[in-house]
C-alpha cells in the first residue's frame, strides 16, 4: 500500500474532547458544617434537658418552678411546671432530671417535699428555713418509669438493707410509742418505730419495728419488749424515788428489749414475728446477757465481727534516767490462739527484768514466753494466751482466709467506734500483706485492728499502725509450732537509753 493511500486527512480525522475535572466547591462545606453544628447543639440540648418525668403530690408545700430535686444533697433535677389536676384533688409536677436521671426514673423511687418540720421524732428540713423547699428523691431499683406518685412524709428508714428485720409489738394503748422513735438494746439505738396504729379489730395498738441488720440476731423468740420514755415514781416510807429515762427518750419515747442467755433465748425470729409489749421491764430482764454475736452494715447480712480486746504492754527501762514505756493496741482471740501485733507480746530488749506487765481488757495476764508463741512473722504473732474471764467468742478458723489481690474491706477496731471502710484501690500488694495509700488516715489507735472482707465477712489480716506507714499483714496458712527461725523482737525507735 502506498504512502498516499495510508495518509489521513487532518481535516476529516476525529478529534478527542477532554473535559476538565470537576472540583467540589468550597461553598458546599458551609451547609455541611452548619448541619453538623446544628445536630450537635440539638443533641446537647436534649442531653442537658434530661429525662422528663411527672410527679403527683397531694400538696405543693410552697414548691415553685425552678426548685430543685435532690438526692444525698446533690441536685439531680429541676421542677419545670406545677399545675392542679382536673379533679382538683392533687397537683402534678413536671420535672427534668440530669444526665443521671435514668438511675432516678425507675420503679420504686420515692419523692417527697422537704420543708421545716418539728416533731417528737426529731427536727427535719432546717436548711429550708433560709432557702426554698425542694423535692427529695430516694431511687428505686425497678424498671424505667416516667410517672410517680409522691409521698406526704419522708420515709423513716431511707436505706433498708438485706438482713434488716421488721417485727410487730402490741399493747393496750399507744403510750410513748411514736413513728420515728428509737428501738434500743441496753440503751443503744438498734432500730426505729416505723408506724403505730390500731389493729384491724380495734382491740389493741400495734407498732411496727425496724431492726437494723447488724442487730437482728439479738431478737429471739424469748426476747421481751417494753415501753420507754416515761417517768416512773415510787412513793414509800423512805420518800419518793423517781426514775427518768435519758432526755432524748423522754422526749421521743420508744421501745426497748432484752434477750435471755443463749440457752434460753430461743431461735432467731423472721420478719412479721409478733411480741407483746410490757409497760415496764422486770428486774431479771435488765440482767440478761445473751452474748450473741452481732455484725455491721458494711458486711454481708448475717456476718458478725470478731471480738477485739484492748491490750497494753508496759515496762521500765534506762540506766540513769529510768522511765516507763508502753505500747497499746488490739488483739483478736481466734480458734487456735490469740492474734496480736508482735510488739504487744514481745517486750523491748531494753526492758528491765521483772518490770514487764501485760494488761488485756483491764486485767493483768501472764506474759507469753517463747514457747507460747505459735508463730511470728512480718510484725504479727499468734500466741497461746490465758485470756481474762469474760473474754468470749473466739473467731473460728473457717471464717479466715488469705486474699489473692486487693479487695474492699472493713477495719474493725474499738467496739464502740464505727468501723473504717477501706477500698481496694487504696491497697497495694506487698511482702506478706498490703501497703495502704498515704491519703488514708489510720493512726496508732487502730494498731492491731482486724481486717474483714466486705464480700464474705471473712478475716483477712491485722492492721499494724505503729509505724509511719500503716500496713495490713495477711493471716498465714495452718500454724506450725516452729520457733527455731523466729525473728528477733521488734526494735523500738522511740525508747530512751
Amino acid at each position: 500500500m502506498s504512502a498516499e493511500r495510508s495518509a489521513v486527512d487532518p481535516a476529516t480525522a476525529p478529534t478527542a474532547i477532554v473535559e476538565p475535572r470537576r472540583r467540589l466547591s468550597w461553598a458546599w462545606l458551609v451547609p455541611i458544617l452548619a448541619a453538623v453544628l446544628a445536630g450537635g447543639l440539638i443533641y446537647r440540648t436534649l442531653t442537658l434537658r434530661g429525662i422528663i418525668i411527672t410527679i403527683q403530690l397531694d400538696e405543693g408545700h410552697g414548691l415553685a418552678p425552678g426548685d430543685s430535686i435532690r438526692y444525698r444533697g446533690i441536685e439531680v433535677g429541676t421542677i419545670r411546671s406545677i399545675e392542679l389536676r382536673e379533679s382538683l384533688d392533687s397537683i402534678l409536677l413536671t420535672a427534668s432530671l440530669t444526665e443521671q436521671g435514668d438511675q432516678i426514673a425507675r420503679r420504686g423511687t420515692r419523692f417527697w417535699v422537704v420543708r421545716p418540720e418539728i416533731t417528737f421524732a426529731g427536727i427535719r428540713g432546717l436548711e429550708t428555713l433560709l432557702g426554698p423547699n425542694y423535692l427529695a428523691a430516694l431511687p428505686g431499683d425497678g424498671r424505667p418509669q416516667r410517672h410517680f406518685i409522691g409521698i406526704e412524709t419522708p420515709p423513716i428508714v431511707e436505706d433498708a438493707l438485706p438482713g434488716d428485720l421488721e417485727i410487730l409489738v402490741s399493747a393496750p394503748r399507744q403510750g410513748s410509742m411514736l413513728p420515728g422513735a428509737p428501738v434500743t438494746f441496753r440503751g443503744i439505738d438498734v432500730g426505729v418505730i416505723l408506724s403505730v396504729g390500731l389493729t384491724s379489730d380495734g382491740s389493741s395498738v400495734e407498732a411496727r419495728l425496724h431492726i437494723e441488720q447488724p442487730y437482728a440476731p439479738l431478737v429471739r423468740q424469748n426476747s421481751r419488749f417494753w415501753r420507754i420514755g416515761g417517768i416512773t415514781a415510787d412513793i414509800g416510807i423512805s420518800g419518793v424515788e423517781v426514775d427518768i429515762d435519758s432526755l432524748p427518750t423522754l422526749l421521743k419515747g420508744g421501745v426497748a428489749f432484752a434477750t435471755p442467755p443463749k440457752d434460753q433465748a430461743g431461735d432467731p425470729v423472721l420478719t412479721g414475728h409478733r411480741f407483746p409489749l410490757a409497760l415496764s421491764p422486770r428486774a431479771e430482764w435488765l440482767g440478761w446477757q445473751p452474748l450473741v454475736a452481732i455484725g455491721h452494715r458494711l458486711l454481708p447480712p448475717g456476718s458478725s465481727t470478731p471480738e477485739v480486746l484492748r491490750a497494753k504492754l508496759a515496762w521500765r527501762q534506762g540506766l540513769i534516767f529510768r522511765g516507763t514505756r508502753s505500747r497499746q493496741g488490739w488483739i483478736v482471740p481466734v480458734e487456735n490462739g490469740t492474734l496480736a501485733p508482735a510488739d504487744l507480746l514481745v517486750p523491748s530488749d531494753k526492758a528491765k527484768e521483772d518490770t514487764v506487765n501485760l494488761e488485756i481488757a483491764g486485767t493483768m495476764v501472764a506474759l507469753p514466753d517463747p514457747s507460747d508463741l505459735i508463730w511470728q512473722h512480718d510484725g504479727l504473732a499468734l500466741a497461746a494466751l490465758a485470756l481474762p474471764e469474760g473474754a468470749i467468742g473466739r473467731w473460728p478458723a473457717y471464717r479466715s482466709r488469705r486474699p489473692s489481690a486487693p479487695e474492699d474491706c472493713v477495719v474493725i477496731g474499738d467496739p464502740n467506734a464505727a468501723p473504717f471502710p477501706l477500698a481496694a484501690d487504696r491497697l497495694r500488694n506487698g511482702s506478706g500483706g498490703w501497703t495502704i495509700d498515704e491519703a488514708v488516715s489510720l493512726d496508732e489507735s487502730w494498731h492491731g485492728a482486724s481486717v474483714l472482707a466486705r464480700s464474705d465477712g471473712k478475716l483477712l489480716g491485722i492492721l499494724l499502725a505503729r509505724d509511719d506507714d500503716p500496713r495490713i499483714v495477711w493471716i498465714p496458712g495452718p500454724p506450725e509450732r516452729d520457733t527455731s527461725n523466729m525473728p528477733a523482737p521488734p526494735a523500738d525507735t522511740d525508747d530512751d537509753e
